[in-house]
């Protein structure tokens, strides 16, 4: 479902489509037909997508004869014939999908981009959902934590610390 809101939000933002996906145990990504992309494009849909995921919205499963696809505001087009499964986010998304999904956007938890990687013509992102981007939040607010004691800094002046002790060093 995180997948769903993100690929939808690439396209209401940056018409940027969806041509791939892939889900491992410790991340996901999908393929955008649209590069470069900019931290301000990637902030923009992360914001975005977390704001459905914060509105709590339905999300529909439901099978639909071959009759009814026309009719429907699906993403992407369908590749073959027969009864499909659609899931729905009403007024943000309509995929053909027989993935497991959750029953409301709020469920997903927070959507976080980690990074982006430009392919050619296309662009990979990598994000995280729910606890996945909570355990990377810890562990990235941790070492920042970390390393602001060790400079004896507070965590919002550790980036400045950081470059003035890289321009010292260059020196």
């Amino acid at each position: 479902t995180g997948q769903h809101i993100l690929s939808a939000a690439f396209v209401e933002c940056l018409e940027a489509d969806t041509v791939g996906f892939h889900l491992s145990e410790e991340y996901a990504t999908i393929d955008l037909d649209r590069a470069p992309l900019s931290d301000t494009d990637l902030e923009w849909v992360e914001t975005r997508a977390n704001a459905v995921v914060m509105a709590d919205q339905p999300v529909v499963t439901r099978w639909v004869s071959d009759e009814e696809v026309p009719t429907l505001p699906l993403r992407k087009p369908l590749a073959h014939q027969g009864p499909v499964r659609v899931v729905e986010i009403p007024d943000f998304d309509c995929s053909a999908c027989g993935g497991t999904h959750v029953r409301a956007t709020g469920k997903v938890g927070p959507i976080k981009i980690t990074r982006s990687e430009r392919r050619g013509k296309e662009t990979r992102v990598e994000f995280l959902c729910g606890r996945r981007a909570l355990a990377d939040y810890w562990l990235k607010n941790a070492l920042v934590m970390d390393l602001a004691r060790e400079f004896t800094v507070g965590h919002r002046e550790l980036g400045e610390t950081v470059r003035r002790l890289a321009d010292d060093l260059k020196e």
